[in-house]
C-alpha cells in the first residue's frame, strides 16, 4: 500500500499577477504557474483591480498548473494562500463586492482624509494605537473615510470592509475573517498591544464595529473550498483552505524568520525591508505591524522596486526587446555604475507611502555628458537608501541579525553588489518562492 502525501496548492496574489505552486508535505515545489492582471489607474491617484480580472487569472493559472502534471490536481489537500496589502474591499452579505473593483496600495485618493487625522485625534495619538501614521496607501482607514465621506452610498449595502485576504476567504469558502497582519494594517487596530479593534478609533471616525469581522491568526483552517470553487481549480471540493495573510509577512515563514532582528527583503514590483520585532516602537518613518505569528511585529518600509525599472525602459530603453534589457542591460548598467554617484534620484515615482506630503521623483545631477546607464544606476542606488534609513532606525530599537535573506525577480548578482554598497555591514542569502513556501510553513505550523 503506497504512503498518502498531502499537497498544498499554495496561491500567491502579487500587485500584478497570481502565482499558483503545488508543494509537497517537504516543501518541494512540484510544479508552478503565474498569470499577469491589469491594474487601472483612474483620475484623482485612484489604483484598482477588478475582481474578474484577478480571479480570471487564477483559474487560468491553475489550468496551466494542471497541463504540467494532470496527476497533481488529485492530490491537492489544502489551500493556502496570501495577497497584497493594503487592499481594502467592500462587500455585501453575500461576499460580493458593493463598490466594484479592489483598491491596491498605489491608491492615494485619501490625502485630504490623512490631513484631517490631526484634528479629529492627533497624528501621534493615531499612531500610538495604530502603529503607524495615516499614510495615503500605507493605512486603509483614510480610504475608509474617504467613501464615508465622498460616496456614504457604498456602505449602505456594505456588510463587511476589508482587505483583499476577506474577499478571497470568503469567495473560496463562504466564511467571513480578517487576518492578524491584514487587521494591523487597516489602521483600526490597536497594533501596538495586539488588542483587537480599536473602540476609540472607530468611535472618533464614526465607523461603525459591525463592519469588521473577527481576526484571526494566518495559517489556521477556517472552512472548506466551496464545490463552484473547486471545479474552477480544477481539484477537489471540501479541502481545508487556511486563513490567508500579508505576502511580505509570509515571506519570512519561506525565509526561516522567526525571531526578532531577522529581516527580508523583497525585491519584487515594489522593494520592500520587513525586520521582525519584539518591541513594538513606533516610528513615524515606518510601518509597524504584526508579524504573522502573535507576539511579533514587523518594522516594514517600502519604495518602488520593479514598477520603476519598468517605467525605465518604457520611457528610455525602447528601442532593446525586453529580454535585452532584463537579461543584459541592467546587469551591464550596474556593473558599469557601482562608484559613479555624479547623479542622484528621489525613489518617489509611485510616491512615498512613508510621507503624509505628495513626493515625485526627479533626477539631479545631469548634464550633458550623463548617460542612461548612469540614470539607472543611480534609480536602483535610491530604493537602497530607503531601506537603509529603515534599518538603521531598526537597529535603535532591537539588534538586528548580520544576514539578510532577499527574494525576488530583481535579485541579481550585481543588484546585490550595489546592496552590500549602500547597506554595508550586512551579508545577503538569496532565498526563493518565499511567499509561496511561507504559506506552507504556516499551514504546516498549525497542523502540528
Amino acid at each position: 500500500m503506497g504512503v498518502f502525501v498531502l499537497y498544498f496548492l499554495s496561491i500567491d496574489f502579487g500587485t500584478s499577477a497570481v502565482k499558483l505552486s503545488a508543494v509537497d508535505e517537504n516543501g518541494t515545489v512540484k510544479a508552478w504557474a503565474k498569470e499577469p492582471y491589469p491594474y487601472i489607474l483612474l483620475p484623482g491617484e485612484k489604483s484598482e483591480i477588478a475582481p474578474s480580472e484577478l480571479t480570471g487569472a487564477l483559474f487560468r493559472a491553475a489550468g496551466k498548473l494542471w497541463q504540467q502534471d494532470s496527476s497533481l490536481s488529485g492530490k491537492i489537500g489544502m489551500i493556502c494562500y496570501d495577497t497584497f496589502s493594503p487592499s481594502p474591499v467592500f462587500m455585501d452579505k453575500d461576499g460580493n463586492l458593493t463598490y466594484p473593483n479592489i483598491i491596491t496600495h498605489m491608491d492615494r485618493r485619501s490625502r485630504a482624509e490623512s490631513e484631517d487625522v490631526e484634528k479629529i485625534i492627533g497624528k501621534d495619538a493615531y499612531m500610538n494605537i495604530s502603529g503607524i501614521y495615516p499614510f495615503p496607501g500605507g493605512c486603509s482607514a483614510m480610504t475608509f473615510l474617504w467613501f464615508l465621506k465622498n460616496q456614504p452610498e457604498v456602505y449602505e449595502k456594505t456588510e463587511r470592509v476589508g482587505h483583499l485576504t476577506t474577499y478571497i476567504h470568503h469567495f473560496f469558502t463562504g466564511e467571513w475573517m480578517v487576518d492578524l497582519v491584514n487587521a494591523s494594517m487597516m489602521g483600526l487596530y490597536e497594533t501596538t498591544t495586539q488588542g483587537g479593534w480599536s473602540k476609540e478609533l472607530l468611535s472618533a471616525f464614526g465607523l461603525s464595529p459591525s463592519l469588521f469581522g473577527d481576526i484571526h491568526n494566518p495559517g489556521t483552517v477556517l472552512g472548506s473550498l466551496l464545490p463552484e470553487i473547486a471545479a474552477k481549480l480544477g481539484v477537489k471540493a471540501g479541502i481545508p483552505v487556511t486563513v490567508g495573510t500579508n505576502d511580505v509577512a509570509v515571506a519570512h515563514m519561506g525565509a526561516g524568520n522567526s525571531r526578532s532582528g531577522e529581516m527580508m527583503d523583497t525585491a519584487g514590483s515594489s522593494e520592500m525591508i520587513s525586520i521582525l520585532t519584539d518591541t513594538p516602537a513606533v516610528n513615524p518613518h515606518y510601518y509597524l505591524r504584526n508579524a504573522v505569528l502573535p507576539g511579533l511585529w514587523q518594522i516594514y518600509s517600502t519604495t518602488a522596486g520593479g514598477f520603476a525599472v519598468d517605467w525605465f525602459y518604457k520611457e528610455f530603453c525602447r528601442e532593446m526587446t525586453e529580454e535585452e534589457f532584463y537579461g543584459r542591460y541592467i546587469l551591464e548598467a550596474v556593473e558599469k555604475n557601482l562608484q559613479n554617484r555624479d547623479i542622484s534620484f528621489a525613489p518617489y515615482l509611485t510616491g512615498d507611502r512613508q510621507s503624509l506630503q505628495k513626493k515625485t521623483a526627479s533626477f539631479e545631477g545631469l548634464t550633458l555628458a550623463s548617460t542612461r546607464d548612469q540614470m539607472l544606476a543611480a534609480l536602483l542606488r535610491a530604493m537602497q537608501g530607503v531601506l537603509r534609513t529603515t534599518i538603521e532606525e531598526a537597529k535603535e530599537v532591537i539588534p538586528l541579525s548580520g544576514d539578510i535573506k532577499i527574494s525576488g525577480g530583481m535579485v541579481t548578482a550585481p543588484y546585490l553588489k550595489l546592496k552590500a554598497l549602500e547597506i554595508p555591514g550586512f551579508s545577503f542569502t538569496v532565498v526563493d518562492d518565499c511567499p509561496i513556501l511561507g504559506n506552507v510553513a504556516l499551514a504546516r505550523r498549525y497542523m502540528g
